[in-house]
């Protein structure tokens, strides 16, 4: 709970100390980061965090001083606090992770706050409040290692703070109401359809004994025309609540614009401080809506852009006056949406483009010069670029822009820039307001069924491939006066997909992303529909980027929804590129492997599970070794995870016991647990244990590792 609440103040405090930072006489900013530290102080208090609330007392004497009017709040006051507030933040993220605070970053702001003889030290003992230990999982060996001091024990955490965000969201009453109410409408037609379901039984044995006594049932058609226009209207009916279901799922995944924006000005503020520059940011459309997922997919590119924006873009104070700009540069961050798309734009009032060295950074490299200024611009999207000759801290590795264009990429977006000399640069960002569901084109080719996003067809044709214009050789489509090449999904995919036959008309879909239009001929065209996308799993890098997820049709295939930014990539000479990432990637889904997880202790036991599920793994416990063997009796499992000391029958004598049954000889079993003496590891290999992990020094990257090797390397192909 103080974490949540420091995350909340936190953010409150960097957005008014960016107003006061401006306008150091705002009375009401000045109250509200008072607030802000004395809501701290309390609250750390109860969270036993001593030396979090001698820091925010310290500040709060401060900021009482600066309010009564016997100080006045400097530069020198407002960089503390935003020295204070970094401290914090640092704070809310080790006590994400470690459960621990970063005292030496803290003890250096405090240190600094009391030298301006202004806090009182609270007369308070400093009391640390103990951290209860979890076990964690140490390297597997076949022989005892040499003794060592038992490491610090921390506790296993996810890898992104952001990720962890995203298990939870808030709801109103409102849509709770509504997914209640569709919720029980589908109840009721199902009941329905139940009847529906008897009544034809009935009818089917009417006609039955009809038939056995060679006599005719005249009202038979007549009741099977009314079932029919009754199982009609329940379809339809059933159709507009899932539809309606189906929107209020998508509201509880959205959440505002604002907050993915609401710590870029602070980072774009401290890239001018850094740079020796000024720097205004504006954000609007902060209360435009996105899926939640979407909005952390693009929480890292934002950054990138800002922080690019604010080092390449705009100019030191000095040199905007002299060129007749404000000594203010402005960054205007914007989101909105169109149709359903969200399209993000950032743009800067800087020097722009100096597609000049983009030219030299290219030849630099050896990389191929676009004679076209807006290829040439676009260049700067591609991995590892940078008009940089040495790396800063803030530039120059060619890694940032990448990431952009990729991440827009991976949810079936696109990234578009355009830039005036020495007026500035905007980046648009244009990606699905949500990629759980998605609008698309079914084709065929090769007898395959693949899926188009929508948001990339301009339009489906056919045509006469006698009358195809030829340019340089190339077949191109003329519309409006405007030729498009031509090329076939099959070409662009390479093998094992091939050539259609010739035939006299050709179906084709026309495509455009960003400058890019294509035609491209399929086998067949299919359908367009809404489905619900699955990520693709399990298949390797290049194949999920060469899509956006799979879908499962109604008739149980499994359909992959290709990338059109990559698969237009694929006309520049790489054909064929994408069929060997995508080779085995459209296979149905296998069951993930089960694991038997078994430890007596709750904490154990749940730690282990949430580990192994987390990885993909279907995990099923047992709090002894009887109930695990019962358990491994009654049911498959691919992998048992075991304490030792146990009631009942413990770890070793249940290794023993599944070495003893022919059916479970084979069964990889791996024992967890605190006992990390020799006789006790030689005991548990003779028990027949296939590896020994000691909880002293628990990591969850060990024991996935160990997993992977005893049962193969995904959760699906055990």
């Amino acid at each position: 709970i103080f974490i949540d609440e420091l995350d909340e103040q936190v953010q409150q405090l960097n957005d008014d100390l960016l107003a006061l930072e401006r306008t150091p006489d705002d009375a009401e900013r000045l109250r509200a980061v008072f607030r802000v530290m004395h809501t701290l102080k309390g609250a750390s208090r109860a969270a036993g965090l001593p030396l979090v609330e001698e820091l925010c007392h310290a500040l709060e004497n401060e900021l009482s001083r600066v309010r009564d009017g016997s100080a006045r709040l400097g530069p020198a006051q407002i960089a503390l606090l935003f020295e204070a507030a970094d401290a914090l933040a640092e704070t809310r993220d080790t006590l994400r992770t470690d459960k621990t605070v970063p005292e030496a970053t803290l003890s250096s702001v405090l240190h600094h706050a009391r030298g301006r003889g202004s806090a009182a030290p609270l007369v308070r003992p400093h009391v640390r409040t103990p951290v209860a230990p979890v076990p964690v999982v140490a390297p597997v060996v076949a022989s005892p290692p040499p003794a060592v001091p038992a490491p610090e024990v921390v506790a296993v955490v996810p890898e992104r703070v952001e990720d962890a965000r995203l298990g939870h969201v808030r709801v109103s009453l409102q849509q709770v109401d509504a997914i209640a109410g569709a919720a029980g409408e589908i109840a009721g037609i199902a009941a329905s359809l139940g009847e529906r379901a008897e009544a034809l039984a009935a009818l089917r044995a009417r006609r039955r004994a009809s038939r056995v006594r060679g006599v005719s049932d005249d009202g038979l058609d007549q009741e099977l025309t009314q079932l029919l226009r009754r199982a009609d209207e329940d379809a339809r009916t059933l159709t507009g609540v899932s539809g309606r279901l189906g929107v209020s799922a998508r509201h509880l995944r959205q959440r505002p614009f604002g907050e993915l924006t609401e710590t870029l000005p602070r980072v774009a503020r401290d890239v001018a401080k850094d740079s020796g520059k000024q720097v205004r940011v504006v954000v609007v459309g902060s209360e435009i809506e996105a899926d939640r997922v979407v909005l952390e997919a693009l929480r890292e590119p934002l950054l990138h852009l800002v922080r690019n924006a604010v080092d390449h873009g705009i100019e030191p104070a000095a040199d905007r006056t002299a060129a007749g700009k404000n000594a203010e540069g402005e960054l205007r961050i914007e989101g909105s949406l169109r149709g359903d798309r969200l399209q993000v734009t950032i743009a800067d009032d800087g020097r722009g483009i100096d597609l000049d060295a983009v030219r030299r950074g290219l030849e630099r490299r050896g990389r191929p010069v676009p004679s076209d200024p807006d290829l040439l611009a676009r260049t700067i999207f591609d991995e590892g670029f940078s008009t940089r000759e040495a790396a800063t801290t803030l530039s120059g590795r060619g890694v940032g822009m990448g990431i952009v264009r990729a991440a827009a990429e991976r949810m079936g977006g696109t990234v578009e820039v355009s830039s005036v000399r020495k007026q500035g640069t905007t980046i648009t960002i244009d990606v699905p307001i949500s990629i759980a569901t998605m609008r698309v084109v079914l084709v065929e080719v090769g007898g395959v069924t693949l899926g188009v996003p929508s948001a990339f067809v301009v339009r489906v044709e056919r045509a006469d491939p006698r009358k195809f214009a030829r340019v340089d050789g190339r077949p191109m489509l003329v519309m409006h006066e405007r030729p498009i090449p031509v090329t076939t999904l099959a070409t662009l995919l390479g093998p094992p997909f091939e050539e259609p036959p010739s035939a006299a008309m050709l179906q084709f879909v026309i495509l455009e992303s960003g400058a890019q239009r294509i035609a491209v001929v399929v086998d067949d065209l299919v359908d367009e529909r809404e489905l619900v996308l699955r990520p693709l799993e399990h298949a390797g890098i290049a194949a999920t980027n060469a899509t956006v997820g799979t879908a499962l049709l109604g008739t149980g295939v499994v359909v992959l929804v290709l990338s059109v930014p990559a698969l237009l990539a694929n006309t520049d000479g790489h054909r064929g590129s994408m069929s060997a990432s995508l080779a085995n990637a459209g296979e149905a889904p296998r069951a993930p492997a089960r694991i038997l997880v078994v430890d007596d202790s709750i904490t154990s036991r749940t730690l282990e599970q949430s580990v192994l599920s987390a990885a993909g793994y279907d995990v099923i416990t047992a709090v002894d070794g009887a109930e695990a063997w019962r358990t491994i009796e009654r049911q498959e499992v691919a992998l048992v995870v075991s304490d030792v000391e146990m009631p009942h029958l413990d770890g070793f004598g249940l290794c023993e016991r599944i070495r003893a049954n022919a059916r479970t000889a084979l069964l990889p079993v791996i024992l967890v647990t605190s006992l990390d003496e020799p006789a006790q590891r030689a005991r548990g290999l003779e028990a027949g244990a296939d590896a020994y992990i000691t909880k002293s020094s628990f990591d969850q990257d060990t024991l996935l590792d160990t997993v992977r090797m005893l049962i193969g390397r995904s959760p699906t192909n055990a």
